[in-house]
């Protein structure tokens, strides 16, 4: 294994175990990325986050780490299908206290839920962002895009 980026005393690179490693203090931590706001800038604000969800780590600007280090995590965002977007909306059903979205994405099917109080989030240009309860971004580009049976089983939840 071989370090690519060191900031101050700290390292980030692809482990043994072809998931991404933050190291600090000989310490190394597995990590997940989650973009954090503004959505229209996915290259900055990168949160590094441990199997629990809290952050080790903020890439503020990706432009800022070496050359090795960027093209990694920009690898690893490829890979880990940052954002899913959705191509229909095949059903939505609430429960008790969780709402369960069933998609059709380009990686396939998926089912998903987010809480009753979780609303989709509208982005300046339209599109439309749903946060499960996983951490998993799913993105609508434009709702009027979508086919009559999705738009139709979206509408209740976006005004």
């Amino acid at each position: 294994m071989t370090a690519l980026k060191i900031v101050d005393d700290y390292k980030i690179y692809m482990g043994d175990s072809h998931q991404l490693t933050f190291e600090q203090q000989g310490k190394k931590t597995e990590v997940k990325v989650k973009q954090c706001f503004p959505w229209s800038q996915p290259n900055e604000f990168l949160s590094l986050r441990d199997e629990k969800g809290n952050e080790v780590f903020l890439i503020e600007d990706l432009k800022e780490l070496d050359v090795l280090t960027r093209l990694t995590v920009e690898e690893y965002l490829k890979t880990a299908e940052f954002v899913m977007k959705i191509e229909k909306v095949l059903h939505i059903e609430e429960d008790v206290e969780l709402r369960e979205y069933t998609v059709l994405t380009g990686q396939g099917k998926r089912i998903f839920h987010t809480k009753l109080e979780d609303w989709p989030e509208f982005l300046p240009d339209g599109s439309i962002l749903i946060e499960d309860l996983a951490g998993d971004i799913f993105k609508i580009d434009d709702v009027s895009l979508l086919d009559p049976i999705s738009q139709k089983n979206l509408s209740p939840y976006v005004h």
